[in-house]
């Protein structure tokens, strides 16, 4: 497959590229990696005039650790590079994991941490050649009012599938924007909007530079898995990351945060009021693997039921916190 015609804009700083964004007036894309972006060209799901790569700016590929010990990852980070750099900081060992997990090694060496957390949702019924989409009307991703996997359904309901914001999201980190104004930041959930249409909130008007991260804490572990039809290539059809920050043998802090379920990353909610200040035990990790499962709720628009994905989040969830009581003692 060939991709469309569009100008191509390599800008050499951060204000060059804004510039662009601004003249071309939201008939353009920023291309980080592009692995994502270039596939939905190919299959004219989109057809931007104008594509501005950031990858020749300096500096947005480095992961640096500052001086008060804050670990800050540039937005053309490449995640074989994430995957390394976080593979012996034990309390980030997630990073690894969810970095190493993405696709194959081809595409984790040109993929960036900012393409990976700005994937557009996806649906089997709207990812398909042009000649799928010749013949089937078009669903409300594609302009129309149908959804093929939801009769009746007034929204579109693709399924975000990204593996690096789940666990930045549980542990708190911020992502960094520019404009000529102000960097400015905001927690990585936020940038997410619940749309599956149009997926973030953030608009084209500024440019995403980084991903903080607070300083390792030896009391926190942290760990992310994902449930997918083959052990490589494949998106999540369910992922968890777990964030847990421990006081001794006593839960200080929880956080759960599933991807592959829902339009957004999906933060399970008052996990706090079950684990914090107890001691986790097989009984409480059941009825946090539960409300894990009730957070859940996928349809029928990915390779698998919507029961089996459901089902797989119950068990990763309960998988995950016992290995975090033998690994944390």
């Amino acid at each position: 497959m060939r991709l469309p015609y569009f100008q191509y804009h390599s800008p050499r700083s951060l204000k060059a590229a804004f510039m662009l964004l601004k003249k071309i007036d939201g008939k353009g894309l920023i291309m980080a990696g592009g692995t994502e972006l270039l596939n939905r060209m190919k299959f004219r799901l989109i057809e931007p005039e104008h594509i501005i790569s950031l990858s020749i700016i300096k500096n947005l590929g480095n992961i640096s650790i500052r001086e008060n010990q804050e670990i800050e990852i540039g937005t053309m980070a490449k995640l074989t590079d994430i995957a390394h750099f976080f593979e012996e900081i034990k309390p980030y060992k997630a990073l690894h994991e969810a970095a190493y997990q993405v696709a194959s090694m081809q595409i984790r060496n040109m993929a960036t941490i900012g393409g990976n957390i700005f994937q557009d949702t996806r649906c089997m019924f709207y990812n398909r050649s042009r000649d799928w989409q010749r013949v089937v009307p078009p669903c409300h991703k594609r302009g129309g009012n149908i959804c093929h996997a939801i009769k009746n359904s007034k929204r579109c309901l693709a399924v975000y599938q990204g593996d690096m914001a789940p666990i930045l999201i549980a542990l708190k980190a911020k992502a960094v924007f520019y404009t000529p104004d102000v960097f400015y930041e905001m927690p990585v959930e936020e940038v997410f909007s619940g749309n599956s249409r149009e997926p973030f909130i953030t608009g084209d008007k500024k440019i995403l530079t980084s991903i903080n991260l607070a300083p390792p804490e030896r009391n926190l572990f942290s760990t992310y898995r994902k449930y997918r039809i083959r052990d490589g290539v494949d998106f999540p059809l369910a992922g968890i990351a777990v964030a847990l920050h421990k006081d001794g043998d006593t839960v200080a802090n929880l956080r759960l945060c599933l991807t592959g379920v829902a339009p957004q990353p999906v933060i399970v909610r008052d996990v706090e009021n079950i684990a914090n200040g107890t001691k986790l035990t097989e009984k409480i990790i059941k009825e946090i693997a539960e409300m894990a499962y009730n957070a859940a709720h996928p349809v029928a628009n990915l390779e698998d039921t919507p029961d089996n994905r459901r089902f797989m989040v119950r068990q990763i969830a309960y998988d995950l916190l016992m290995e975090a009581i033998h690994v944390s003692r």
